[in-house]
């Protein structure tokens, strides 16, 4: 089971205070809101070019995929309130081949959902955007950005970039 907490929705507001961007978005399930607490650590990508992007890159009207680790203290306020790990962004509703979790390198799965097949092309990098080897992701959770996947069970993709969350 992964460690982190799935919230999407479409950007509705973005305001910049002294420490931090706070994003508000709308849920489009169930008609709520939720506020996004972005910092200088917050991972913001592409959900479809995997290329990292800026906070002032970001426009009212994208859809948002944000990973809050579920141990992260979070306020007890309304509308909820979170510090994400990792936010995907798209001006469309386009969020296939991405997948957050825990690598276990023995069965090179992504939680239970996900083997992968590692390649040379496969870029690999930490969270401040420096190569490292595939063997550093042992254990650890991770963003894995893929174009297609198998449909076996568990399904089978080589990603184009994997990202380590944690040291």
């Amino acid at each position: 089971m992964s460690n982190f907490i799935h919230f999407k929705g479409i950007l509705t507001e973005l305001q910049e205070t002294s420490s931090h961007f706070a994003l508000t978005c709308h849920k489009q399930d169930d008609n709520s809101t939720f506020i996004l607490n972005l910092t200088k650590e917050t991972l913001i990508f592409n959900s479809t070019s995997y290329e990292p992007l800026l906070v002032s890159e970001l426009k009212r009207g994208f859809f948002i995929h944000a990973y809050v680790h579920e141990l992260q203290p979070a306020m007890m306020i309304f509308p909820p309130q979170f510090s994400p790990t990792l936010v995907l962004v798209n001006e469309k509703d386009l969020f296939y081949g991405n997948k957050v979790g825990t690598y276990n390198a023995g069965t090179s799965l992504v939680e239970a959902d996900l083997r992968l097949n590692i390649s040379q092309n496969t870029k690999i990098i930490d969270a401040v955007g420096e190569s490292i080897a595939t063997e550093k992701l042992d254990g650890h959770d991770i963003a894995v950005f893929f174009k297609m996947s198998t449909r076996s069970i568990p399904p089978q993709t080589t990603p184009q970039k994997i990202i380590l969350l944690d040291d």
